[in-house]
């Protein structure tokens, strides 16, 4: 049979750092931001990547980046862990399975995937973050359009009935067109947030297998 370990009454070396993580995480990235950034429309503050020391206070990974991807079981398991599709709660239960398994070389192994996670998760994040930053160009775009299309309705003369209907259609249409975006930018922001929640519960779950 294999052994249960009861680890509700250890004490966790690792519960000052995880505490400020968790309180970095909450607040959002607002402390953490770099400099401000004319095509970030959203309201929390811009973080381009999340560093280790923001979710993690393991042994050292900044060696680790990128030495995983020559492991094909960190890689596998990593990507699980970081993938939206996979509940967290299923994702905590991998990593407590793969901790089960690891034999003298557990810290290092736990460590890496770790750093396996954090640079995947990055990776999709920067995505996302570009993304919105095109989308915020594309809002601009469109809006400096319908002003032009309002511009042009003014010069027009009274008479010129057909081609104020075909202006005024145009410029509604774009009109929708943005306020139907600008809807979806709650969501689209929320995505990054979402991606640090991730990647400290993972921190954290990891951590708590360390020995």
């Amino acid at each position: 049979m294999t052994e249960v370990r009861n680890t509700a009454s250890r004490p966790n070396r690792h519960a000052p750092a995880l505490l400020a993580a968790g309180l970095l995480i909450l607040a959002g990235p607002v402390d953490a931001a770099t400099s401000e950034d004319p095509d970030w429309p959203c309201v929390q503050r811009k973080v381009p990547e999340i560093s280790a020391g923001m979710v993690w206070a393991g042994p050292p990974v900044e060696a680790l980046k990128g030495a995983w991807q020559d492991d094909a079981e960190i890689s596998r398991l990593a990507a699980t862990l970081a993938a939206r599709r996979t509940e967290i709660e299923a994702a905590k239960a991998a990593v407590a399975d793969f901790a089960a398994g690891l034999g003298a070389d557990k810290n290092e192994r736990l460590t890496l995937l770790f750093a396996a996670t954090l640079d995947i998760v990055n990776e999709e994040r920067a995505s996302i973050i570009s993304g919105i930053g095109r989308y915020t160009r594309r809002q601009q775009a469109l809006a400096d359009k319908i002003g032009r299309l309002a511009g042009d309705l003014s010069a027009l003369p009274a008479s010129d009935a057909a081609k104020r209907e075909e202006l005024e259609q145009q410029r509604l249409w774009d009109i929708r067109i943005y306020e139907d975006r600008e809807r979806s930018l709650t969501y689209i922001c929320e995505q990054p947030v979402l991606l640090e929640q991730r990647v400290f519960a993972l921190a954290r779950e990891i951590m708590n297998h360390l020995e």
